[in-house]
């Protein structure tokens, strides 16, 4: 699945945990490429951002360490539903094998890209839509329209009218704020103003359905 949800206002997560296993080993040009990882991930608390443990001691040498978090960053970047960056979760690389000749960097990148795709898939991706408490100021005419939006939007959780003067009124509403916007704009021809303060990210109401084909991220 391509993305198709604004980057800035939606964010993915998960619901549970998985692991993912995968190891690589093919020949290229006459050499060996080899690398096996073992990577969890599990839920953490809403607001928590991302976090990275390393319990695979040496069995994954030290050389290759970055080249595992970039590969674990990749798939944080793009996502796996719907093309935006990962967040509330924890990434743990728990245990990996290697070769002394055939592993490089770039084959650690690729299988830790693997392991941690198939550990989000297996603990049930979803994604999260920003809320803001935002202050809509426009001119009095649209005023109906603005409100109209507002009772039609599922997860605005409150919204108070004032009029400030004859020609302009100021709506404050807590909601989600990527659709708010979009609309708000449309409905008042782009005269309407904003000021917008983050609540944070919560879940969206009916996440999009998981990709049939995962693919690694760097080859999106």
């Amino acid at each position: 699945m391509t993305g198709s949800l604004n980057r800035a206002f939606h964010r993915e997560t998960v619901l549970g945990s998985g692991t993912g296993n995968e190891r690589i080993s093919r020949q290229s040009s006459g050499s060996g490429l080899y690398a096996g990882i073992h990577i969890e991930v599990r839920c953490l608390n809403r607001g928590k951002g991302v976090s990275l443990a390393w319990n695979a001691g040496a069995n994954i040498p030290s050389r290759f360490v970055n080249a595992v978090a970039q590969g674990i960053q990749d798939v944080i970047s793009a996502g796996v539903l719907a093309g935006c960056e990962f967040t509330d979760v924890l990434f743990s690389v728990e245990d990996g094998s290697y070769h002394e000749q055939d592993s490089t960097e770039a084959v650690f990148r690729e299988v830790a890209q693997k392991a941690t795709i198939a550990a989000l898939r297996q603990a049930r991706p979803t994604v999260l839509e920003a809320f803001s408490i935002c202050r809509i100021e426009s001119p009095a005419e649209y005023a109906i329209a603005i409100e109209k939006i507002l009772s039609q939007i599922s997860q605005i959780e409150s919204a108070q009218s004032e009029t400030q003067s004859s020609s302009t009124t100021v709506i404050v509403a807590t909601s989600s704020v990527g659709e708010l916007l979009e609309r708000v704009l449309a409905a008042t021809d782009g005269h309407a103003r904003f000021s917008v303060e983050s609540s944070g990210f919560r879940s969206k109401p009916e996440p999009p359905e998981t990709a049939d084909v995962w693919a690694p991220a760097n080859s999106r």
